[in-house]
């Protein structure tokens, strides 16, 4: 399966999928945790969690490291980003979309909200 690329827009707007969200607030809070660490603490199954730990690491958000635990290895996550890192990436590209698709229209639109003191 495929995953398009999204944005959540809503009460919270999100360059995350739900699950991808929960992932990287615990990491943030809990950096160097495994799979089924972070599955257990989240309350997702660790299928769903060890695929999308995957694709954050490959998107950039997550770094993949090998950390031994006793007599075995095992992968341990960190964020690459802090979460104001990863707001700004969202927004920047929420707003490069919009450049992109409706160029004029959005500069118009933040010249008039300047101009109406609106911040």
């Amino acid at each position: 399966m495929v995953k398009r690329r999204r944005v959540e827009i809503g009460e919270d707007i999100s360059l995350f999928s739900p699950l991808e969200k929960r992932i990287m607030e615990y990491l943030w809070e809990n950096p160097g945790s495994g799979v089924s660490e972070i599955s257990n603490e989240i309350k997702a199954p660790l299928s769903s969690v060890a695929v999308t730990v995957d694709r954050l690491s490959e998107s950039g958000y997550l770094e993949k490291k090998k950390e031994r635990k006793g007599d075995r290895m095992r992968f341990v996550y960190y964020p690459t980003v802090s979460k104001t890192e990863a707001e700004r990436k969202a927004l920047e590209k929420i707003l490069d979309a919009l450049m992109e698709k409706f160029g004029d229209l959005v500069v118009d639109y933040f010249q008039r909200r300047s101009e109406n003191g609106r911040r």
